[in-house]
């Protein structure tokens, strides 16, 4: 189910990023990047009073105690998709990738939403003309659309442009909506986009950033996530994690899942599935010893759930829009 505030924030975030992400708006970040941010910040004070309300409600309703409780009840009534239910489509086949797109997890109808806002984004139009290759764009505009997509010149030579920058801006959109909610919610919000750990086998956490206990380290000036903290090979840059604690730190002891999101035409990797399953392994022994409580003295036997979102193959089978 998904409260009615919680709609009205992901509408007006959509909005308020959909004002600024246009293909103009895009076309004045090779001069005028502050003056995109300076939006940015006039449209999250615009929030405040609907965004208030919300925290009142969540605080209210959700204790920290019952916050893992509440997560594994939400999972169970998934609403997930037939596509979603039987492993098909997009990626289906391979034994790791199906047991992630069956997974069950908490507020697929937040994610499904939100994917669905990122789709329709006006930035969506940008388009390069037929035969210019990154190569030939001028230095500073290259630079710009690299930090847009997160790749360097070297890795954008070889790739379908066009494909890849509608993919990437879809995804950034997406972010976004998940980093701008984060933050009217002063940071405690349970879905946390872009979380990095360090190369394996220690898979060190996401910094924070100075003075706050769960806000995300950004270091990027231009598309926020970019660079990330931890950029070595063997690293792990997760799309979406979901907390156990929402007032505690993203780290591998709060780690309720991961979710892969997946726009069309962006791959679905096996060795990027394999990578979180190792990442949710060396989280286990973390959780067990810190955690306050074991039944048994037994280990906690997983780090956290993997799934795989396909958009549109895995959006919800129903919706709660007025619950």
């Amino acid at each position: 189910m998904i409260p009615v505030a919680v709609l009205a924030v992901i509408e007006m975030a959509s909005a308020a990023i959909a004002a600024y992400e246009t293909a103009q708006a895009v076309r004045d970040l090779y001069e005028n990047v502050e003056k995109y941010k300076l939006g940015l910040e006039q449209a999250k004070q615009a929030l405040r009073e609907t965004i208030e309300a919300l925290e009142r409600e969540i605080e209210h309703k959700i204790e920290e105690k019952e916050e893992v409780a509440l997560l594994r009840t939400a999972a169970e009534a998934d609403p997930q998709g037939p596509m979603t239910r039987k492993a098909q489509g997009r990626g289906a086949g391979e034994v790791t990738i199906n047991a992630a797109i069956e997974q069950k997890i908490p507020f697929r109808q937040v994610v499904g939403l939100v994917c669905d806002k990122a789709a329709q984004m006006p930035v969506l139009d940008l388009r390069r003309k037929k035969g210019v290759h990154i190569q030939d764009l001028p230095k500073a505009k290259r630079e710009i659309l690299e930090q847009l997509l997160m790749k360097t010149a070297e890795e954008l030579a070889e790739v379908d442009l066009e494909q890849f920058i509608l993919v990437r801006m879809k995804q950034l959109a997406a972010n976004l909506m998940f980093e701008f909610v984060d933050n009217c919610l002063e940071w405690r919000s349970p879905l946390k986009c872009e979380v990095s750990f360090g190369p394996g086998p220690s898979y060190v956490d996401h910094p924070l950033a100075p003075g706050s206990a769960t806000r995300l380290l950004r270091k990027g000036r231009i598309n926020p996530f970019y660079p990330a903290p931890h950029r070595s090979e063997g690293s792990v840059a997760a799309d979406l994690v979901i907390t156990e604690r929402r007032k505690k730190r993203c780290d591998k002891n709060n780690l309720f899942a991961l979710v892969e999101i997946k726009f069309p035409g962006d791959r679905i990797e096996p060795t990027q599935i394999f990578n979180y399953r190792r990442l949710l392994k060396a989280s286990a022994p973390v959780k067990t010893e810190h955690a306050p409580h074991r039944f048994e003295n037994r280990p906690v036997s997983s780090g956290g759930r993997l799934s795989l979102f396909r958009y549109p193959e895995d959006m919800p089978a129903h919706w709660h829009r007025d619950k």
